[in-house]
């Protein structure tokens, strides 16, 4: 088939709670400020904790920033001296208020991480997560075990409780008992609901755009009516958004990782608890886990701190270019310099880790767990099945090709696809491979030839959206516009219109010149994606 015919409650509550306190004040300020509305709620009616709105925006931004410190410093804090499993309440799984489908959570792994079919391995891994499971004795809990194409050690659970591990992880594991312990850490983030902490920054974000809509709506109703109002955004407005989004700002820079960093810890101790309760190893399962972990944190150390810098500049630069009283200022330099502070400590990663569930064992434990012999003979097994270790080399050469596509170097990277590519190779009918031939092809000029393998990957059932950028760029060089709009259509429904499509498909109208497009799925994906709004608006740039 060618190309062209082809496309032919608890912690949620809690967190909505605290945004709203902090949020619906600024909102109801400009209300008051710019032009009243009769039927606006008054602060004191919904939020009794909340400030006034004649005061709010001075003295309580200020106030939340001068106890950022001291609110970081609440949610990392915590030891165990009893077990993290006594936190899980037995019975049904209540599914996750950020769940968002089982189907289009896989596709949104599909467009961020790549999966890959290696039956043989996630069957094994899945009959280890399922004894975790049971020794949960928490009923009905939802999720398998997924392998996504990364070379580097990746792992995550999700809200719809699937667990995606990647191919290099694969390979750095060494016996049963050290995927049980990989996988018991994250099953125990979907067990103790930790992704219903994610509410927090999406509705800020949320509150925040909806609030400038509805400035903008109530401007250009005055301005039809023949009030002096302007569509445009007034001055007071203009700061009132600008301080919602240094709330913001801070949230996702101190606030999210701060939660993060305790939730690791409380999926270190509860994955403890079920390795023990199936009959794993702790000493031959978990400690080496988390050391190799902590090699793997070591190496990405230099990069957070990197990053970390240019967060504190453009904190730094937000001060010097706002409008923000003193209280604001001084507040936000102390929790700019706590923030670094946590940070740094958290730069400890893994070995901090291992020292923290030292701890637990000691307090927790007494020092006493069942000693198990490792189980390794299974996992090799699993691992050398024809349809994983093969498929996990292979693959490795693909990563290479990839950064040789990259890097312009499309004859090398052809000569090292082609083998994989020839009808009795394992991976001859996957997407990234036939997708970055294609890619080498059209760089060499062979773009007749090149066609073919961009079918394959188009019509391959293990999607990768760079099939689909390559499909829009092939339209583009025949200057066929109308069949790009096509091609970024066909794309968001096969990938279900998951989360981190709209971003993508931003970036993919953006580049091939559809302006119209481009804006229409901006303003989709702030209304319906808040927690993508920024990733949306960069690739609008």
């Amino acid at each position: 088939m060618s190309v062209t015919s082809f496309f032919s409650f608890l912690e949620v509550r809690r967190a909505t709670r605290v945004a709203a306190c902090l949020l619906f004040p600024l909102w109801l300020s400009t209300v008051h400020a710019e032009g009243s509305l009769d039927s606006a709620p008054q602060a004191s009616d919904t939020l009794p904790a909340a400030a006034s709105a004649t005061t709010v925006t001075g003295g309580a931004i200020g106030g939340f920033f001068s106890n950022l410190g001291n609110s970081i410093n609440n949610v990392v804090t915590g030891s165990r001296d009893k077990l993290q499993f006594l936190d899980l309440a037995p019975g049904t799984y209540q599914k996750s208020n950020e769940a968002i489908g089982e189907q289009k959570d896989i596709d949104e792994n599909r467009i961020t991480r790549g999966v890959l079919s290696v039956p043989s391995f996630t069957n094994y891994a899945n009959v280890v997560l399922g004894k975790l499971k049971d020794a949960s004795a928490v009923e009905q809990v939802p999720g398998q075990v997924i392998v996504v194409a990364n070379d580097q050690m990746d792992a995550g659970a999700t809200a719809d409780g699937n667990i995606f591990i990647s191919s290099g992880y694969i390979r750095e594991l060494k016996n049963e008992d050290q995927l049980a312990a990989l996988l018991a850490h994250e099953l125990s983030h979907v067990l103790l609901r930790h992704h219903d902490s994610n509410a927090f920054s999406r509705v800020q974000k949320q509150i925040s755009t909806l609030t400038a809509v509805g400035m903008n709506i109530r401007n250009a109703v005055d301005k039809s009516t023949g009030g002096a109002a302007s569509s445009a955004l007034s001055p007071g407005q203009k700061e009132v958004l600008q301080q919602m989004e240094l709330l913001i700002s801070i949230s996702d820079i101190a606030l999210s990782p701060a939660w993060g960093r305790r939730q690791e810890a409380e999926g270190d101790r509860l994955g403890m608890d079920l390795m023990v309760k199936a009959g794993y190893s702790y000493q031959d399962g978990l400690i080496p886990w988390l050391e190799t972990v902590a090699k793997w944190d070591a190496i990405q150390d230099e990069k957070k701190a990197v990053a970390f810098k240019k967060q504190q500049a453009s904190m730094q630069a937000l001060i010097a270019g706002g409008k923000f009283d003193d209280s604001i200022k001084q507040g936000l330099g102390f929790a700019l310099n706590d923030i670094k502070s946590q940070l740094s400590a958290g730069h400890e990663g893994g070995e901090k880790r291992i020292n923290d569930i030292d701890a637990y064992f000691i307090k927790a434990y007494n020092e006493k767990v069942p000693k198990v012999a490792p189980t390794t003979s299974p996992y090799e097994q699993a691992r050398n099945k024809p349809d994983v270790k093969l498929v996990l080399a292979d693959y490795s050469k693909v990563f290479q090709a990839r950064s040789l596509v990259t890097d312009q170097k499309y004859a090398d990277a052809q000569g090292l696809l082609k083998p994989l590519l020839v009808p009795k190779s394992q991976i001859a009918g996957h997407a990234l491979p036939n997708q970055l031939m294609f890619e080498a092809l059209r760089g060499l000029g062979r773009r007749k030839e090149a066609e073919v393998y961009l079918s394959k990957s188009l019509q391959s059932n293990n999607s990768v959206w760079a099939a689909y950028d390559s499909a829009a760029t092939y339209f583009k060089d025949q200057g066929n516009e109308d069949a790009i709009g096509k091609v970024g259509q066909s794309a968001f429904q096969r990938f279900s219109g998951a989360p981190s499509a709209y971003p993508r498909l931003i970036a993919l109208y953006k580049r091939n010149g559809l302006t119209k497009n481009m804006n229409a799925v901006m303003a989709e994906c702030a209304l319906k994606q808040a927690d993508k709004r920024d990733q949306c608006l960069a690739a609008t740039q």
